[in-house]
């Protein structure tokens, strides 16, 4: 299966907190937040902006905040490295997606496999947690796929429409995902960083 596509991954900015917003006041997406969905536009501005200022901060944060972009279709998702530990080389791991018409494509699992290199090759990340619900199984079979492992099971820890879910917590280890990438090295070539870095290059942009 080929994984060439024109999306790629840069930091989030400041200039993405109108498109992200726009993110927020869908249903159907604040429907996978663990937050509090009572939270007014102005909390949820506030708390939006508190959150870019942070990612451009100098030194070595506690989070990483990516966007998904494309040429054509703009942003799409965003991405995010939290609760890094720098001396436990540790983080979690939490995927957006914001465009619906992306929300079950291969841009998503391509957008988190090259997240994964960027925490493991990049930040020097021993272990990438992620906490994902039940009802999300297009999530948590990405992380599978990149060789996660379910460690436990939260039950009925999340409340949807009257309705308690469970939430999974996986867990992926350096040598873990390297074993994947290695088993499929092929395609994984296609949807490297370096890959990335090369289109970009190939249509006239550097990456940020």
């Amino acid at each position: 299966m080929g994984f060439a596509t024109e999306s790629y991954l840069r930091r989030a900015e400041r200039d993405d907190l109108d498109t992200i917003l726009e993110w927020m006041e869908d249903s159907d997406f604040r429907y996978f937040l663990y937050g509090d969905d009572a939270q007014s536009a102005r909390q949820t501005r506030e708390k939006i902006i508190m959150m870019l200022g942070r990612n451009t901060a100098q030194g070595m944060p506690g989070a990483v905040y990516l966007v998904i972009e494309s040429k054509k279709g703009g942003l799409l998702g965003m991405i995010s490295l939290q609760n890094i530990s720098w001396r436990n080389r540790s983080c979690n791991i939490d995927v957006y997606v914001g465009a619906k018409e992306q929300r079950n494509s291969m841009m998503a699992a391509l957008a988190v496999f090259r997240t994964l290199e960027y925490a493991f090759d990049e930040l020097n990340m021993h272990r990438v947690s992620a906490f994902i619900y039940a009802f999300n199984p297009a999530s948590w079979r990405i992380m599978e796929k990149a060789g996660a492992v379910r460690e436990i099971t939260l039950e009925k820890h999340v409340l949807r429409d009257g309705v308690l879910y469970d939430a999974y917590g996986y867990g992926l280890l350096r040598e873990e995902f390297e074993a994947v990438r290695n088993r499929h090295a092929a395609s994984a070539d296609k949807a490297s960083l370096k890959a990335m870095i090369a289109f970009l290059a190939d249509s006239g942009d550097a990456a940020s």
